[in-house]
Parts: C-alpha cells; structure tokens; sequence
C-alpha cells in the first residue's frame, strides 16, 4: 500500500542530495574565484571529483539509514543526520585528492566552500522538501484514509502515538471498538462509526484505504482477526497488523522470506545489512595489515618461542564460533606443549567462577610466553582467522568447546555474533574479572548495543591498553 511513500523517502532525498552535492561543487567555485573558473585542463579533474562524492553520498546514505525516519526527525535529529553525511563526502574527497596529487590545482579553501554549502543546502533542502511532500499529500487524493480497528483498553494509546508521529501520507479516519459499542462517540477527535457486528456494512460507504488491525489473538464477537482481513481482503482494502498487539513478546522483528515462504521473523538483535557489510570491510582491511605484521613477528618469535620450548611455534585450538561453528584459532604459543595435558590437575586453581579458567602465575607459560603474553603479541595469528571470517576485529570472547558444554540457555547468546580478537570486557578491564557471569553480561552489552562506532571505540581502546599494557597477563 506505502510502496510510493517508501520510493519517495528512500530515493527523493537522495536524489536531492546528490544534486546538491553537484550544485556546491559549482557554488565553491564560483566563491574562490568570482566566476564559474573550469580550464579545459582541469575538467577531467572535477568530473572525477564529482563522481567520488557522489558515490560517497550514496554509501553514506546506505551505511547510516539516512533515508530512516526521516520525516520524524526534527531540526536538531536532521543536523545530525546531514553531518554524518557530509563526513563521508569529506573524506571522500580528501582521500582522492591525496592520492591524485591534485590538491594545488583544487585549493583547500575551495574544499571547504564546497562542504559548507553542501551542509547549508542539505539541511535547508531536507526541511522544505518534506514540508513540500507533507503539504502535497495533505491535499491529494494520494492521502490515506485509514479505519483503526482496536479495542476500548487499547484504542487511546495507539490514537496518541499516531499523533506523536509525523504521518505525511497517512491519517486514521475513523475507528471501530469490537468489545462495546460506542457509534457516535469521537476519540482524539476520530469518529467511532462501528462495533464487531456492523463495520463491514459501514465500511463499505466509507472512502477507506486501509484497515489497521490492532487487537490480540482473542475472538471478537463472531469473528477472529484472519476472518477480518480475509472479509477486508475481498473488498479490496489494504490490511494492516500490529504485530505488536498479538502479544508477542520478541523486540525485534521482520518481515522476510524463507525460501518460498513468507515469514515473521524475531530476534534478539537484527542488524542492518549495509552496517554488516561494513564491519566485513574493516574485518578484512584490519586482518589483511595484522597478517603482515604477524608474518614479520614471525621472524623474531618462532625461534624463540622455539628454543625455550620445543614444538609447534603456532598454537592451534579448537573454538567456538558464531551460532556454535567450530573453528580453529591461532596463536604464538606461550605455554609449554603438555599444557592441556597439565590442566586438570590446576582446576582447582581456577580464580575464575564459572566456564572459564584463568590463574595467576600459571606455571605452564614459558617466559618468552610471559612476554608476549603482557605484549598481546600471542594474539597477532588471530588475525589470519579474522581474513578466513572466523573472527572479527571486534566481538565477543571466542569460547573453548568444554565452555560451551557448562553454558546455560541464555548464555548461549554470546555466540551470536563472530567472536572477536578484542571486545568490551577485553577493552574494559579482562584482568579485574573472575566472575564469568560478568563476561557474558558483557558480552551481551556489546550484542545489545553494538555499531559500528562501537567497534572503532573499543579499537582505540584495546591498541591505548597494549601499548599501556593494561588488562594482559
């Protein structure tokens, strides 16, 4: 029914943002030099300028769902969403001209001309284009009028929070309550024109777009909410279901298909593809740089860890990855090669409570290992499991196969996300904590909440604790 309104917030501001990005590009040139100044020379130069930040206006707007809520957001939400695009627009263009060496002949001050008229524009434009769309569909027979079928507990609260939000192509004309009869009667304003027995009747003289469903699984009257819409469906009216009224109690939820079925589906967390796509990028970027580095500790480590030690330099152990993949982790090793075999007689040393062991002074670690150990070099082979997709730069602690087996239900849920070779227990103190309780409810702080700008965050923090030598042991 909304697939026009859904176009139009998707597509219209983009549109309109990319033109901008063209007519500040022109703007900033005629500021920095009183006129439209393009050599023949240097046209190359700005139209390949221009298709970069075009392209970086267009993955901007993919990457932070600039396109979201938009005509919910207010003047001070709209800054902020503008700003995050021109920040992708900035570095666009900075990187490109570093790298063509092309800075003289684009002059800074014309650079910064171009982002502040792109700001200025971006937001000026946001605000009337969607007074303009609002002010057009209020007075176009492409406004919704839509019936609100709810009952008497509920029907007040849905009214108010319709209201709140800002519904340019939408309005509830009307209401029906199916648990009494109030004919007559107005809520918020709104006319209530049926009960459960007459409102297919009354629907059927009323200009009506759609119908919103907003009742739980409990019949009404004669009739259960399928034979409503099926009865809606053939009169060729749109049916709309709060999923949230069924009384479901999942947050997250979508529609999508499962092969050729179509489903609901629920989640404690979904992400947003385009944010995934972009923690892969930075996965394999970041695993890509720490892999040449391994490969240069190589050189140094493995004789070492060698000499001291006999057996493999590299540690492999078998690990738990997300939704319970097992995969095999690496690392320099830093203990002696009989050290699982030594395991079981220190359990009872374990200063951890809970799945995971952990021990001070642990007398199967070698002393280059102590080294490489408070260093974090032992962690640099992770890196390779980070390009193979097994680890991410950022996620939860990647557990051992006998942690898993003493987990609990709900722990489970750390293994929904890629383990990481760093993460927010390790970034915020791994040495203070000997309750495993307060891993996991760590973990699923950093599940619950996790972003992109998260993950740079608790980056900077692990590489400000290596070189400060916080946390390893």
């Amino acid at each position: 029914m909304f697939q026009k309104e859904n176009l139009i917030k998707r597509y219209i501001f983009l549109f309109l943002d990319m033109l901008i990005v063209a007519l500040s590009l022109g703007i900033a040139n005629i500021i920095r030099f009183g006129k439209l100044n393009i050599s023949e020379a240097d046209k190359d130069l700005y139209l390949l300028f221009l298709l970069v930040e075009l392209f970086a206006c267009v993955l901007g707007n993919r990457l932070f769902n600039l396109d979201s809520n938009i005509f919910d957001r207010g003047w001070f939400k709209e800054f902020f969403a503008v700003l995050k695009s021109e920040i992708c627009i900035m570095l666009a263009g900075l990187f490109f001209l570093y790298f063509i060496k092309e800075s003289t002949t684009f002059p800074r001050l014309q650079m910064l001309y171009f982002l502040i008229s792109y700001f200025v524009l971006s937001y000026l434009g946001h605000q009337l284009v969607k007074k303009l769309i609002a002010v057009y569909y209020k007075n176009s027979h492409s406004f919704k009028q839509i019936m609100l079928i709810s009952t008497s507990d509920k029907v007040e609260q849905i009214v108010e929070k319709i209201k709140t939000t800002n519904n340019w192509y939408f309005k509830i004309a009307y209401i029906t309550l199916v648990d009494r009869d109030a004919k007559g009667e107005e809520i918020g304003g709104i006319p209530v024109i049926a009960n459960v027995d007459d409102m297919l009747e009354e629907s059927k003289t009323r200009a009506l777009d759609g119908v919103f469903i907003n009742l739980g699984y409990a019949n009404h009257g004669n009739l259960k909410i399928i034979d409503i819409m099926h009865e809606y469906q053939s009169m060729g009216v749109f049916v709309h279901v709060n999923i949230d009224a069924l009384e479901l109690d999942v947050a997250n939820k979508k529609i999508e298909n499962l092969g050729f079925f179509k489903v609901v589906t629920y989640s404690s967390k979904l992400r947003d593809p385009a944010q995934m796509a972009l923690k892969r990028i930075m996965d394999i970027l970041g695993g890509f740089i720490g892999s040449l580095f391994t490969l240069i500790l190589c050189i140094f480590l493995i004789p070492a860890i060698c000499i001291e030690s006999p057996g493999a330099p590299i540690y492999t152990s078998t690990r738990v990855g997300r939704n319970g993949r097992h995969f095999k982790m690496y690392k320099f090793r830093s203990m002696y090669k009989d050290a699982e075999a030594r395991k079981a007689e220190l359990m009872a040393q374990n200063e951890m409570q809970g799945a995971m062991f952990k021990m001070e002074n642990d007398p199967r670690i070698t002393k280059v290992g102590k080294f490489i150990r408070k260093t974090s070099l032992d962690e640099f082979p992770q890196f390779f499991n980070v390009l193979k997709g097994d680890m991410s730069l950022v996620g939860t602690r990647p557990p051992t196969v006998d942690e898993v087996e003493q987990y609990q239900v709900e722990q489970k849920r750390r293994l929904s996300v890629t383990p990481g070779i760093t993460g927010l227990w390790q970034a915020t103190g791994r040495s203070d904590i000997v309750n495993f309780e307060d891993v996991v409810k760590l973990d699923l702080e950093y599940i619950d909440n996790w972003s992109i700008g998260l993950d740079i965050k608790l980056l900077f923090m692990t590489i400000g604790n290596v070189f400060l030598r916080k946390g390893a042991k």
